[in-house]
């Protein structure tokens, strides 16, 4: 799937996640594994709650890190193909 900047993730019903300390910790039962991720893909993590839009955890990093647009985008779309690829997340489109 491509992922447009449109597009909302939200969480993955066969996972349970919390946050330690600024880090999440991802467990999916279904295929026993558990992973924690860096404190910006943390923040993603949290940022992802089926009301935000790509675009708008881009920009919400951005207003929080010290980063460009073109590094913003090209990591965080890096980092939601990877949390689609082990099924972490699915998607909804924005209504129209």
């Amino acid at each position: 799937m491509t992922i447009e900047m449109s597009d909302i993730p939200i969480h993955h019903p066969v996972t349970a996640s919390r946050v330690f300390s600024g880090q999440a910790l991802v467990i999916t039962p279904a295929a026993n594994t558990v992973r924690m991720f860096n404190p910006t893909g943390s923040r993603i993590w949290k940022l992802v709650d089926g009301r935000r839009s790509v675009g708008e955890i881009i920009q919400t990093l951005m207003a929080e890190y010290t980063v460009d647009t073109e590094q913003a985008t090209r990591t965080s779309l890096e980092f939601f193909a990877m949390l689609e690829e082990k099924q972490l997340i699915h998607w909804k489109k924005a209504p129209v």
